[in-house]
């Protein structure tokens, strides 16, 4: 989830949306992507921006945070448009950890739908990278961005946000490799964060334990608390050694009835997105949103699953019903028409092809918070072992709007946007995955996925947060010293 963003309206959306050729035809109730669709959408639409040489990195894993459209690097002196915005140049001299731990996850999820080598090779340089040059070797914890090659921030400045997304990156090599090294590093920065950062309020984990940097002590805002859930701990806790299994589970228990009771608002059926003012807590402001709050019933509900928590299952699976219904709408023809081709004008006023919005009476809406919207609709559709039907248009929609099918990647606004202090590609590959896993499942066909293990019958794979079975296993040839194992999953449920 990102911090910031810049939505863009219902005339801009709608208008991508037929310039993308999305006509009645292409939306019938039958075409949610298939397998193969997702596949093509990870290779040819997502990986061609984030596998440029220009993103790799000097040495490779060290991503650069600010890349333009085309795949350049930022030229500070020759500044290209799409990151000309006052609410990005502030930023330029900065490379964030954080973003360099998203993109190292990005390319795990193209190793593991893929079973592409470079992209492996590259998720090792940059979990290598994170864990060599970035950690606090003094104070603990990670340092939350370089400026001009130093240190920045006091350690007690850094945000519980900025530390857990330090950890997405190495979360997902974990999970695919099983790195005994890279477990050392998750367990102790899991005990630095919750050593430190936790209150003694109730109010679960801290913004900051020190101002700065436009940050306050007085914060009590829902990523730091969600974003522990979704960075790591969802995804590792499983796959621990004892005892760090059962302190992470009782950890992740406490996060979600702390996020629950603090950061619930049950009669409106949303997260608020911060809890230290009355200001902060209204509809319209920041973190607010259908995005973050969907997110938090999905956190949710997939861990009221793994820890056999029906009651928060059921709240969760109620919750994200309620904000799919409230985040679709049909474009309003009359605003679009001038968008329309001539051609197909009669097809589009007869069609009702549904988008998602942000806030209940907002049609701004970026990719990220689209991409959280489907995974949850995904999810549902799983449980329900049939598509939901938002999904019919927002699926396809996703890739055809907002993949630009010049470079490459998925920008904050359609195809555009794509790399800078909050976005790059963590978003993107995560809605690939989830998509990819849930039509196999929905057209009962196995999902082939590729780890980086030394023997599956070691160790406790899943395909990602969700169930399955094993079907089959293969070794295939090694890779700079990582052993490769196609596996396919069958019945696969959240």
């Amino acid at each position: 989830m990102m911090k910031k963003y810049c939505p863009i309206g219902v005339v801009a959306l709608s208008g991508a949306l037929l310039c993308a050729g999305l006509n009645a035809q292409s939306l019938s109730p039958h075409d949610f992507p298939d397998g193969k669709t997702w596949l093509e959408h990870a290779q040819q639409g997502l990986a061609p921006y984030w596998m440029m040489p220009s993103a790799q990195g000097i040495p490779m894993g060290n991503f650069p945070t600010f890349r333009c459209d085309n795949g350049q690097i930022l030229d500070v002196t020759k500044v290209c448009q799409e990151l000309n915005k006052n609410w990005i140049t502030p930023y330029f001299g900065r490379e964030y950890t954080r973003m360099k731990s998203r993109q190292t996850y990005a390319y795990g999820v193209l190793y593991h739908l893929t079973g592409d080598p470079h992209a492996l090779q590259l998720a090792k340089a940059g979990t290598e990278y994170l864990m060599n040059q970035l950690q606090d070797k003094e104070h603990g914890g990670f340092i939350s961005f370089t400026e001009h090659g130093q240190a920045g921030l006091e350690w007690q400045q850094r945000t519980s946000q900025d530390q857990a997304y330090a950890l997405v990156g190495l979360a997902m090599y974990y999970y695919l490799t099983r790195d005994p090294e890279v477990e050392k590093v998750l367990i102790n920065q899991q005990r630095f964060i919750f050593d430190n950062y936790r209150l003694d309020d109730g109010k679960g984990l801290a913004w900051v334990l020190k101002d700065g940097d436009g940050e306050s002590t007085k914060q009590r805002e829902l990523v730091a608390q969600l974003d522990q859930i979704n960075g790591y701990l969802l995804l590792v806790a499983p796959l621990l050694p004892e005892p760090h299994k059962s302190r992470w589970l009782a950890d992740l228990s406490w996060l979600t009835d702390t996020m629950l009771k603090q950061y619930y608002a049950p009669q409106e059926q949303r997260f608020y997105g911060a809890i230290h003012h009355p200001a902060v807590m209204d509809q319209q402001a920041k973190h607010n949103d259908f995005g973050h709050t969907i997110k938090a019933y999905w956190m949710t509900y997939l861990t009221g699953e793994l820890l056999q928590r029906q009651d928060w299952q059921k709240l969760a699976k109620q919750g994200m019903q309620h904000i799919i219904e409230q985040a679709q709408y049909v474009p309003n023809y009359a605003d679009i028409k001038g968008f329309v081709p001539e051609m197909t004008q009669e097809q589009w006023q007869a069609s009702s092809i549904k988008a998602w919005r942000n806030r209940p009476f907002s049609y701004g809406i970026s990719s990220w918070e689209w991409a959280e919207l489907d995974q949850a609709a995904m999810t549902l559709s799983l449980l329900e072992d049939q598509v939901k039907p938002v999904l019919q248009s927002t699926a396809k929609a996703f890739m055809q709007v907002w993949v630009d099918d010049q470079y490459g990647g998925v920008g904050l606004n359609p195809k555009s946007t794509k790399a800078f202090h909050w976005g790059n590609g963590y978003h993107q590959f995560e809605h690939a995955l989830v998509g990819y896993l849930t039509a196999q499942q929905l057209n009962q066909r196995p999902a082939r996925l590729y780890f980086a293990i030394d023997d599956p019958q070691s160790y406790q794979l899943s395909p990602y947060y969700f169930q399955g079975q094993i079907k089959s296993q293969q070794r295939l040839t090694t890779v700079n010293g990582l052993p490769r194992w196609q596996v396919e999953f069958t019945a696969i449920k959240p």
